[in-house]
C-alpha cells in the first residue's frame, strides 16, 4: 500500500460520530438511544417464542415472518397450532454487548453535563437507566441471578478480572428495582411518542416487581433441595422477602395512576368493538408504552411485520398463507359465554352458528373472531361437519372420537375446503368457507369455532394482507396489565378487597355479567387450565384474579411467564391437549350445535420442571466458569 506524504493518518473517517457529537447535545443522545430501543427484550410480532432456527436470536430473528409459527403463544400452547412446542431451554439471551453501551453512557454523560439543562440531562440520565433495567429483566426472568455489570470494562484488564460471577437472584431483582427507582425519580412524565419516561419505567417496575414476588414465595415449592444454584441464592429467593417485591408493584402501579391514563372506552356502548379497538387505536389513552412499526418502511426490514396475514384466512381475508394460529376452547371457556350444553347432557340446539355469540362476554367477542363477523368484506363462516342425526347427549360423541357410535356408519360427514354433500336432495356446504378442513393440516386451517380478532387490522383490503404489509404497533405496557399486576400484588399482600378493585375495573370495561365476584378465601390447588395440580394451595379467588389476566392479556405474550413465576409451567403444560369447540350442523333437525372436542391431530404440550431456569448459556461459561453453577436440572 502506498500513502501520500501529505495526507494526515490521524483523522476520523468523515461520517462516523464519536462521543461529543452523541453526547454533546440532545439529538446525538437519541440517536444513540434509538440503537438500544432497537434491541430491547421487547417479545412482539417479530419475536420466536423459540430460538430462530435459521440463525439470529429470538429478538431479531433471520426469517422473521415466520415468528407466527414461532410465537409465544404457539410455543406455550395459548395458540392451537401444528407448528412449535415448549423450548424449555431457551436460546442463549445474552445481552451484555446492550448493557455495556448504556453503562458507557452512563459513565461518560457526565463529562458533557454542562451542555444541558439539569432538567434535560436527568431526564437522559434516567432513561439510560430505564434501558439498562429492561435488559436485566430479560434476563433475570430467565435465569434468575446474573452478573451485574455497572461498570464498562477494559477488554485489556487481566482475564481474572473480566470473570464477573452471578449475585443472587434477590440481588438481580433489587438492581433492577434501583435502576428503575433513579429512572422514575429523574424522568418526566411525559416523553417523546416511543420513548421512555416515569410512567413507562413504573409500567416495567410494576411488571417485574410483581414477578420478584411470585418467584420468592413459590420457588420453595419446587423441591429443588441440594441443587447448588438453589442454595447459593442464585436461583430463587428468601419467601420472605416476597411482600417487599409485590409493595414495589402496588406503589408502582399507583404511580401510574397519578398520570393521564384510563382505560379505553372510546368505542362505547360498543364493548366488544371497544376492546377490539383497543390494540388498534394509536390514540389509545390506555398506552403507556408502545413498539412502533411503519407499513412505510422499506421493504423486508423489522418496522413491518407480517401479523395480519397469519392471523386470517386465505383467500377471503389474506393474500398470504393464511391463518396459523387459532385459540383453544380451554382458553375460551375462561370468559362468559352462552351454555352449549342443557342440563341434561344434551347440546344445545341453535338457530343459526352465530348465536353462540348471543350473550357472549364483550371482550371475549373483541378477542376472537367467531361465524357471522365480518373481517375485509367478508364473513367468516365456521363449521366442522354435519350430522344427519344427533340423538343423546354431548358426552356420546366421545369429545370427537372417530370410534364413537355417533360418529360412524357415515352419521358424521366430515370434509375439505370446499366439499359438499347431498342429504335428502339438498345440497350442503360441510365445512363453510373458514371451517376445519378435515383433509388439511394446521395452515390456513380453522381448528375450532374461532379465530384470533386481538390486533388483527381490519381496514386492508385481503390483496394488500400479506408478508411484511402489517404496521399495527406493539403496545409494550398498558394501563389494563398494571391493573392486574397492581390486583395480584394486594391480592399477595391480603389486601383483598382492594385487589378486586381494580379487577371491577376491568370487568365493568370487558362487559361481565358479574363485574365484582365476591371473595372466596377458600382454597385448592386445582388450576383452571388443563385442570393442573398445583405444588401449594390458592385461594379461589387469587386463582380467578389469574384467570383474570388470561382473559384480558391473551395473546399478549404474557401467559407462558405467568406460568413460570407462578412455578406452575410443569403441571399445567403436562401432556396439554388444547380442546377445540366444533359446531355441526344437524341436517335432521335444521339446527347447530357445538361439540367440545379434543384437538384432532392429539397434539401436547408439555413443559418441564426444569422450564423454570433457563441454563447460562454454555459458550458464555467457556468464557467465565464464575458463571457456574449452572441453573437447577442442568
Amino acid at each position: 500500500m502506498v500513502f501520500s506524504a501529505c495526507q494526515k493518518l490521524d483523522l476520523e473517517p468523515k461520517g462516523i460520530l464519536g462521543q461529543p457529537e452523541l453526547f454533546g447535545n440532545e439529538f446525538g443522545v437519541k440517536k444513540y438511544f434509538t440503537g438500544i430501543y432497537n434491541n430491547l427484550p421487547i417479545e412482539d410480532f417479530n419475536y420466536y417464542g423459540n430460538n430462530n432456527p435459521s440463525g439470529g436470536n429470538a429478538f431479531r430473528p433471520d426469517n422473521y415472518w415466520e415468528a407466527g409459527k414461532n410465537s409465544q403463544g404457539n410455543c406455550s400452547g395459548e395458540f392451537f397450532n401444528t407448528w412449535q412446542g415448549v423450548n424449555n431451554g431457551g436460546f442463549g439471551y445474552w445481552p451484555y454487548d446492550r448493557i455495556r453501551d448504556v453503562n458507557i453512557f452512563i459513565q461518560d454523560f457526565p463529562t458533557y453535563k454542562s451542555k444541558f439543562s439539569d432538567a434535560a440531562y436527568n431526564a437522559l440520565m434516567g432513561e439510560a437507566y430505564f434501558l439498562r433495567a429492561f435488559f436485566y429483566f430479560g434476563m433475570a426472568k430467565r435465569y434468575g441471578g446474573v452478573p451485574i455489570v455497572k461498570t464498562v470494562q477494559n477488554p485489556l484488564s487481566p482475564k481474572d478480572s473480566l470473570e464477573v460471577p452471578r449475585n443472587t437472584e434477590y440481588d438481580t431483582w433489587k438492581f433492577i428495582y434501583t435502576d428503575l427507582k433513579f429512572a422514575i425519580d429523574n424522568m418526566p412524565a411525559t416523553s417523546e411518542y416511543g420513548r421512555a419516561n416515569k410512567f413507562v419505567a413504573a409500567a416495567l417496575m410494576s411488571r417485574a416487581m410483581v414477578y420478584a414476588g411470585s418467584i420468592a414465595k413459590y420457588t420453595t415449592y419446587m423441591n429443588y433441595g441440594s441443587e447448588k444454584a438453589y442454595t447459593a441464592g442464585l436461583a430463587g429467593i428468601d419467601p420472605g422477602k416476597a411482600n417487599e417485591f409485590f409493595q414495589y408493584a402496588v406503589n408502582a402501579g399507583k404511580l401510574i395512576e397519578t398520570g393521564s391514563y384510563s382505560l379505553y372506552t372510546k368505542n362505547y356502548p360498543d364493548k366488544a368493538l371497544n376492546f377490539a379497538n383497543l390494540f388498534l387505536d394509536a390514540s389509545s389513552t390506555e398506552n403507556i408504552f408502545v413498539k412502533d412499526f411503519d407499513q412505510t418502511a422499506p421493504h423486508n426490514t423489522r418496522l413491518r411485520h407480517t401479523y395480519d396475514a397469519l392471523m386470517a384466512p386465505q383467500p377471503d381475508m389474506s393474500s398470504f398463507v393464511g391463518a396459523e394460529s387459532y385459540p383453544p376452547f380451554d382458553f375460551m371457556e375462561l370468559y362468559e359465554m352462552p351454555a352449549y350444553t342443557n342440563p341434561d347432557g344434551t347440546p344445545v340446539r341453535f338457530t343459526n352458528r352465530s348465536d353462540i355469540k348471543i350473550d357472549m362476554e364483550p371482550r371475549m367477542k373483541g378477542t376472537m373472531y367467531f361465524d357471522g363477523d365480518l373481517l375485509r368484506g367478508k364473513a367468516f363462516s365456521i363449521q366442522k361437519g354435519i350430522y344427519r342425526n344427533y340423538t343423546g347427549t354431548a358426552a356420546d360423541a366421545q369429545r370427537g372420537s372417530n370410534g364413537a357410535p355417533i360418529n360412524s356408519g357415515g352419521n358424521r360427514i366430515l370434509g375439505g375446503r370446499g366439499w359438499t354433500t347431498v342429504i335428502n336432495g339438498v345440497t350442503l356446504n360441510i365445512t363453510g368457507a373458514h371451517g376445519h378442513f378435515d383433509d388439511q393440516g394446521g395452515e390456513n386451517n380453522g381448528w375450532g369455532a374461532a379465530f384470533v380478532r386481538k390486533y388483527v387490522n381490519p381496514a386492508p383490503t385481503p390483496a394488500e394482507v400479506s408478508v411484511y404489509t402489517s404496521g399495527t404497533a406493539w403496545i409494550v405496557f398498558r394501563l389494563g396489565e398494571v391493573y392486574l399486576n397492581t390486583a395480584e400484588a394486594l391480592y399477595e399482600l391480603g389486601q383483598r378487597n382492594e385487589a378486586f378493585d381494580y379487577i371491577e375495573k376491568l370487568r365493568v370495561r370487558a362487559g361481565c355479567k358479574v363485574p365484582r365476584p365476591a371473595i372466596d378465601a377458600a382454597t385448592t390447588n386445582i388450576g383452571t387450565i388443563n385442570k393442573a395440580n398445583y405444588p401449594y394451595q390458592i385461594e379461589k379467588s387469587l386463582q380467578f384474579i389469574r384467570d383474570e389476566r388470561e382473559r384480558e392479556l391473551y395473546g399478549e405474550n404474557h401467559w407462558w411467564w405467568d406460568l413460570r413465576r407462578w412455578r406452575v409451567a410443569d403441571q399445567v403444560l403436562n401432556q396439554f391437549r388444547p380442546r377445540v369447540l366444533s359446531c355441526y350442523y344437524v341436517a335432521s333437525e335444521g339446527k347447530y350445535i357445538y361439540l367440545d372436542e379434543t384437538n384432532r391431530i392429539n397434539r401436547t404440550w408439555s413443559a418441564n420442571k426444569a422450564c423454570f431456569y433457563e441454563p447460562i448459556p454454555g459458550g458464555e461459561i467457556q468464557k467465565n466458569s464464575k458463571l457456574l453453577p449452572n441453573n437447577p436440572l442442568y
